[in-house]
């Protein structure tokens, strides 16, 4: 399966926790037989790219990356929505061919992304890594740099971090000053966010449009609710992003570490208490507070070590240059990866004293691996790994007398932190996390397409021309008509050319779905039904990306879809239908599915449906319900072809002894059909007593016309079209067009 994997920026020119998670994930995925490609960006500001579009491998992860340099943010909302990218998305989507879009950070990409994956049907997922998704600082710091809750609802706290970054530009005028003076401020906020709800000829001043920040949640929200899911790395998170009503389901996937797990080496009788500060140096990661504590605490057996660069934030990093003089603190700059370990080892505490809501940062699982114990500021996000006292232990965030009172404690027992570190650990590894992904796609009928077969290429369907391929090679994503043909020959000649075709059920299952007994009408059956979808689908069929086949059965399509690309689920009622199709169809996704319950699927999953004899065994509270679940499982726009009895059933019914044998009704049943169809409202429901009769569920034959369709099916569905007698000139095809 190709996964895109989106980041708003990468290695080597950054490290930190959502890069390395995204690194982590590819090289986890491909080891699962998986196939990602990284999708990245240099940032605006940042040496320019020789090219727009520019492609790596590093680590052994494919790496695309585009050059924001030319798409530099010109106003508040290019920050989240840049509709600029689109095209850019678009081209890229189309060259990679992905059958996932799985977002770690959207801000390089904006709602662009988005909008393309759902208009090009491809499922998209998210990692959850920050609060972007609803926060105009990512950060959940208010103005005050108080702990916040989100935006309000006049949005005007927001305004204020905006007035507050802005003001403490070295180049802001000075009325931007005075408007993001302290005092003056949430005055100022509160204005601009009353003048910011005018949507047409929006209030500017200076060029700032206080509506871009008015209407930022509510336009990422409505982004979002294309993701299929998305995966919270804490509990905090997913209730920060619930109580800011995010649009898709959450679950929680705590990240997974590799690392040395050996045990600490032991520390030396008198040596120092030894601290270490390993991440970002900006004001909110609270290294200050550490120097300062440090200081305050007088004790003399206490050292530290700081990691990180020191051009991020050359006047905080000069700050903290000044606070450390006189104190036993060393500066050893960005510490490569394949160092970490070694540095943990060398550690008693590592220190993390963030002002804002981390979560879960990957130093901190790195530390507990190594056994490490941690202290750090009592930030949801990171208690819920660090057992004050047994693994670590917390202090009142941007306190310094309370991280004092914790380094006197670690410094007058020297030995506590042997006794911590043996207590101190976490287990789950990168295999897991990702496990946990491919989990998550398998949730919603994904993975498991052949890596082999679904080339980078664009997609090749039938109007290609394909002629001199082998349709043994090609499937169903070569020309159909030679592939169908293919098929039927295949039965004829030798059993070489013969294994190219897909198995066929055992005989029961054969018969239980169509009646057949024999391989070679199983076969034609299926061609002819392929042939006839392919004639009434407004597309070719395998230029559908995302199929659900409702009643798959033995795989009478299913099986014909040999070498599709994209994505083919199957459902079905029946358990040994399943299995045999998910153990010998590898393309297709089988589920099995429980009568008159939601289907398994997230809204809007699917661009196609195929049902074949199952609308026409349905009573009319079944086909409300199953029409309803078709509507909610698909996007707008999908083609769903149905087949229903109607008129030309009947008369076949009528006039040939054999066709009524086979629907095993009584003939003053069809006789109420016909004049349910003729006077009535255009529905008729008799229950069956034949093979597929079971207690679980009303089966029968049903029949329905055109009348019926429109006042019925219209709830949900445009109807394109229906083809009287398409399917063996016995059962109509409905092609309904989805709203």
């Amino acid at each position: 399966m190709r996964i895109a994997l989106y980041v708003h920026c990468f290695f080597p020119a950054h490290f930190y926790g959502t890069e390395a998670y995204a690194l982590t994930l590819a090289k986890e995925l491909i080891a699962l037989g998986e196939e990602p490609v990284v999708i990245t960006a240099t940032l605006a500001g940042e040496p320019a790219q020789k090219r727009l579009i520019e492609e790596r491998v590093y680590d052994g992860v494919r790496v695309i990356s585009i050059d924001k340099n030319l798409f530099p943010n010109r106003s508040v909302r290019d920050t989240y929505e840049q509709p600029s990218l689109r095209n850019l998305h678009e081209r890229l989507l189309r060259k990679i061919q992905p059958n996932v879009v799985h977002v770690c950070h959207l801000i390089s990409h904006t709602t662009a992304l988005l909008d393309v994956a759902r208009a090009m049907g491809i499922p998209v997922f998210a990692t959850l890594t920050d609060f972007f998704g609803f926060c105009y600082n990512n950060r959940l710091e208010n103005a005050q740099g108080e702990l916040c809750a989100g935006p309000d609802e006049a949005r005007a706290n927001c305004i204020a971090c905006f007035l507050q970054l802005v003001g403490a530009r070295p180049d802001a005028k000075p009325l931007t000053r005075l408007g993001a003076d302290r005092r003056l401020r949430p005055f100022v906020a509160k204005g601009l966010a009353r003048l910011g709800r005018r949507e047409e000829n929006p209030f500017s001043i200076s060029g700032f449009e206080p509506n871009d920040i008015v209407v930022r949640p509510d336009i990422l929200r409505r982004a979002m609710g294309v993701y299929c899911e998305a995966i919270a790395p804490t509990l905090f998170l997913k209730r920060a992003y619930e109580a800011n009503a995010f649009p898709a389901p959450m679950h929680i996937s705590h990240f997974g570490v590799e690392i040395d797990r050996s045990p600490k080496p032991a520390r030396a009788r008198g040596d120092s208490v030894r601290l270490g500060f390993i991440g970002q140096l900006f004001p909110h990661k609270g290294a200050h507070l550490l120097l300062d504590s440090l200081r305050a605490s007088g004790r003399q057996n206490l050292s530290l070590q700081i990691w990180g660069p020191d051009d991020q934030d050359p006047a905080y990093y000069a700050t903290l240059r000044q606070k450390a003089e006189g104190l036993p603190v060393r500066f050893q700059g960005t510490l490569p990866r394949q160092e970490l370990a070694g540095a943990l080892a060398g550690l008693d505490y590592l220190v993390i004293p963030s002002t804002w809501y981390e979560n879960s940062p990957l130093v901190l699982l790195q530390a507990l691996a190594t056994h490490t114990p941690v202290i750090i500021s009592d930030v949801l996000g990171m208690t819920e790994f660090v057992q004050d006292g047994r693994n670590g232990f917390h202090f009142s965030r941007g306190d310094v007398a309370s991280l004092t009172a914790v380094l006197h404690k670690v410094a007058d027992d020297p030995e506590l932190a042997a006794r911590l570190s043996a207590a101190t650990s976490y287990d789950r590894a990168p295999a897991d996390m990702a496990k946990d992904v491919l989990a998550m796609y398998r949730a919603h009928a994904l993975g498991g397409v052949d890596a082999a077969e679904a080339t980078a290429a664009p997609i090749e369907t039938e109007g290609a021309d394909q002629s001199g391929s082998n349709p043994a090679q090609l499937g169903v994503e070569g020309p159909l008509d030679s592939w169908l043909a293919y098929n039927e020959g295949a039965l004829h000649i030798d059993s070489a050319e013969a294994s190219h075709i897909a198995p066929f059920p055992p005989l029961a299952l054969m018969t239980a779905t169509s009646g057949l007994s024999r391989t070679e009408d199983f076969t034609r059956h299926g061609v002819d039904i392929m042939r006839a979808l392919a004639a009434a689908s407004p597309a070719p069929l395998a230029s559908y990306r995302a199929w659900l086949d409702f009643g798959v059965g033995a795989g009478r399509v299913a099986r014909l879809f040999k070498g599709y690309r994209g994505v083919y689920v199957g459902v079905d009622v029946d358990p040994h239908m399943v299995e045999w199709v998910r153990g010998n169809l590898p393309w297709v996704k089988a589920l099995q599915t429980a009568p008159r319950q939601p289907l398994p699927f997230a809204d809007q999953r699917f661009d196609a449906v195929v049902s074949i004899s199952v609308f026409t065994h349905m009573n009319d509270e079944d086909h409300r319900f199953y029409l309803n679940e078709l509507w909610r499982v698909t996007r707008p726009g999908a083609i769903l072809m149905l087949t229903v009895h109607g008129d030309r059933a009947i008369q076949r019914a009528s006039a040939e002894s054999n066709i009524l044998d086979l629907l095993c009704i009584p003939a003053d049943a069809l006789q109420g059909a016909g004049k349910a169809l003729a006077e009535g409202d255009g529905f008729h429901f008799t229950r069956q007593s034949g093979h597929l009769t079971s207690s679980l569920y009303d089966y029968g034959v049903t029949f329905v016309n055109r009348r019926w369709i429109d006042a019925v099916w219209t709830k949900w569905f445009d109807i394109e079209t229906i083809v009287p007698g398409a399917i063996h000139d016995f059962q109509d095809i409905v092609v309904a067009r989805r709203r």
